[in-house]
């Protein structure tokens, strides 16, 4: 087991709360943090996808809690090679906020975009499922102060829009939680690929609702038609920086879900 699995999640959230508690009125400051850190982040995940170019699997268990009911992080070759991606745009969406000036437009930029990072990262390296809603919800928060970063009517009515839409699916989601715990004693994706291949007919019953009820959801987050209808005022209202980070990063979690979750 190695302890880098867990440096992705770590380091964001580390570094967005000493943003937050220590540097956010010296704006130079922040920004020396917020990109030595997204470099580091760099540096580690791309440490993480050369460790598990071979095939191999890396596994995490956090508090040394053996899985399924600990909670588990994940190094796969689908998994490291998206938090590289993410790595390598957010250091280019980074330094493009700090060279147009638009992180000067609220003291929280850097700390919010540290911790959508840690939910983004999460969201790609969690083998559970209930801690996939968890760092869902982390990095919609985070997208939510990123939104209305700069302030405007247009914006505060983008950002209305889409926290009432993700929201929706994330009660979706949360139900889905539960019943599949229902169905199956287990959230781990390892064991639930298990437990639902057991089952004498997966395809029907409670089993069907949830796989409808998380389709809907991830969906939703994906911005996938039919339920894409709040991404165009998300796209085009707020700075180009956040268009960015919802464009490349945000909504592909959403497809990274439906790919880890149905296949």
């Amino acid at each position: 087991m190695t302890h880098w699995i867990v440096a992705p999640v770590v380091l964001p959230a580390m570094l967005a709360a000493f943003i937050v508690l220590v540097v956010r009125f010296h704006i130079n400051l922040a920004r020396v943090f917020s990109v030595a850190g997204t470099l580091a982040l760099l540096g580690i995940s791309a440490g993480l996808a050369w460790q598990v170019s071979d095939g191999s699997v890396g596994l995490y268990q956090l508090g040394d809690w053996a899985a399924p009911f600990g909670i588990v992080l994940v190094a796969d070759r689908l998994s490291t090679m998206m938090i590289l991606l993410t790595s390598v745009l957010a250091v280019l969406v980074l330094l493009y906020a700090i060279g147009s000036g638009w992180d000067k437009r609220g003291q929280h930029f850097h700390a919010l975009y540290q911790f959508q990072l840690m939910g983004i990262m999460g969201a790609f390296l969690t083998g559970d499922v209930f801690n996939l809603f968890v760092f869902f919800e982390v990095l919609l928060i985070a997208s939510y102060g990123l939104l209305l970063h700069g302030q405007g009517a247009q914006r505060l009515k983008a950002g209305g829009q889409y926290v009432a839409i993700n929201l929706v699916g994330s009660t979706l989601f949360l139900v889905g939680v539960g019943l599949l715990y229902g169905v199956t004693g287990t959230l781990n994706m390892a064991d639930l690929a298990m437990k639902v291949a057991a089952l004498e007919n997966p395809a029907s019953g409670t089993l069907a609702t949830v796989a409808a009820l998380y389709f809907l959801a991830f969906a939703m987050k994906a911005a996938a038609f039919p339920v894409n209808f709040w991404l165009p005022a998300s796209y085009h209202t707020p700075n180009v920086v956040v268009s960015a980070v919802f464009a490349g990063l945000l909504t592909k979690v959403g497809v990274y879900a439906l790919i880890r979750i149905f296949v």
